[in-house]
């Protein structure tokens, strides 16, 4: 990629207009087509999770405490005087090669975490906990909304190492996972010409879109070319349609179609071709104040989503109904997100309690509850099934509040109210028990590599 040329004011990075900004990620697209299957790691739950590394309480302080320890670590240096508001995690998210862990904390710093050497238990250490250091860190100027890995993302090829963020009023930029640079800014701009971040972040499946939740309003970059289309997601006169309102604030994609969810207890499904709203599903007011994640089933058949304030999740039959198909309940009365993960037949979540639980979908009515660990002494904020690799990573922690006293002069030594409050701000990778499933591509995808074969052997000739 050419040289960028580089914004002092607003330290964005612009391409060149002669370059496209994803110019050598269609690449993968060619490498990846030469494979007739994928493997696929399926936990057995039955069994217990094994520790095997952890961040300890490294991060189990104040923002100010954890910015001046990474501050080595940190591409933006931190000013001298930050917040002494606790520094829990928000989310992890792993690469889709499952090689590294992002993290996002409330000191607004995006983390990356290389995969532990212990993963297999044939490792050197694998009865060992190792220590989780961030090989790197980027700070945002405001709070960090959400963030999103390149979909083809592989470290076998530089070019495909990004991902995104997106702050309140900034751009939405695409950081370099070597350099810690930006790459390009994508720039979202409301009626009154300022920068606005989106709620909501995610690249579709192939990587050329990019889709912004926003008030009444999905925005869709395109990638390479940086331009984009506003997609209004309320009902009109002109249009005479159905219309989401409310802030769209998560995205999750399937074939031929995509969901967004709103803080208005609404999630839309939308047509990934011309963008229409096929099917609006609306929450009772006893399931959830705003809907924060959904998430697709792998055969995309069925939805789960996610809600503020709400003890369960909720599962969707997508295909010919717009009710309720089942709830899993899980304690999770809070205003911060706790976002989930699915593989296969399971759902896995963290809960208020610092428990993961484990449902299994397939079983017939009743409890559908597999397994509940504990693996944190606070609220699980997020777990994450590794894509590719036998090891799930959770995150903990959430705000807390110190009372002072209202005499500053108070020779009371209780100026604190909050020192017999656990803190556990932490990241945890846990090893699983489970096998290894081949997927066959079907018959279509067995085509279109075949006649791509052809064509290369066309060029060739």
């Amino acid at each position: 990629m050419q040289d960028m040329s580089v914004d002092p004011v607003t330290n964005t990075v612009d391409p060149p207009a002669t370059e496209t900004t994803l110019t050598n990620m269609e690449t993968t697209e060619d490498t990846t087509a030469y494979y007739n299957g994928t493997s696929v790691f399926i936990p057995d739950f039955s069994h217990p999770f094994q520790l095997i590394s952890s961040t300890e309480d490294r991060y189990s302080h104040t923002i100010d405490h954890c910015l001046e320890q990474d501050r080595t670590l940190i591409q933006q240096t931190p000013g001298s005087i930050q917040s002494h508001e606790n520094n829990y995690f928000r989310n992890v998210k792993w690469s889709p090669d499952g090689s590294c862990l992002l993290s996002n904390s409330a000191d607004n710093v995006i983390r990356l975490f290389q995969l532990p050497t212990n993963v297999y238990e044939d490792a050197e250490d694998a009865d060992r906990v190792l220590p989780m250091v961030p090989t790197m860190g980027i700070r945002e100027g405001e709070s960090i909304y959400d963030f999103a890995w390149y979909p083809a993302m592989t470290m076998q090829d530089p070019s495909t190492c990004c991902f995104l963020t997106s702050v309140r009023d900034h751009p939405i930029q695409l950081w370099d996972l070597y350099s810690g640079t930006v790459r390009a800014t994508y720039r979202a701009i409301d009626h009154r010409e300022r920068f606005i971040g989106p709620n909501a972040l995610s690249f579709n499946p192939d990587g050329s879109k990019i889709y912004c939740g926003y008030e009444n309003m999905i925005e869709i970059f395109d990638a390479q070319t940086l331009a984009s289309e506003k997609r209004p997601t309320i009902a009109t006169r002109k249009t005479k349609r159905r219309g989401q309102n409310g802030l769209i604030s998560c995205f999750d994609f399937t074939d031929g179609y995509y969901a967004a969810g709103s803080y208005s207890r609404s999630i839309g499904l939308y047509d990934d071709t011309n963008h229409d709203l096929c099917l609006k599903l609306m929450l009772d007011n006893n399931q959830g104040s705003g809907v924060t994640q959904v998430k697709f089933s792998d055969d995309g058949l069925y939805l789960y989503s996610v809600s503020r304030q709400t003890n369960s999740v909720l599962c969707w039959d997508v295909r010919e109904t717009e009710n309720v198909l089942f709830e899993l309940p899980r304690p999770g009365k809070t205003n911060q997100r706790i976002q989930l993960d699915v593989r296969s037949r399971f759902v896995v979540t963290g809960d208020t309690d610092g428990n993961v639980l484990v449902y299994d979908v397939t079983k017939g009515e009743g409890d559908k509850l597999v397994s509940r660990t504990r693996v944190h002494e606070d609220l699980v904020s997020s777990v994450a099934l590794n894509p590719v690799y036998p090891v799930v990573a959770t995150c903990s922690g959430q705000r807390k509040f110190q009372l002072e006293t209202d005499d500053d002069d108070s020779d009371d030594d209780s100026v604190l109210e909050d020192e017999l409050v656990m803190v556990d701000n932490s990241i945890k990778i846990w090893r699983m028990k489970g096998e290894y499933e081949w997927h066959s591509y079907d018959a279509a995808m067995a085509t279109d590599m075949t006649t791509y074969e052809q064509q290369q052997q066309q060029q060739v000739a």
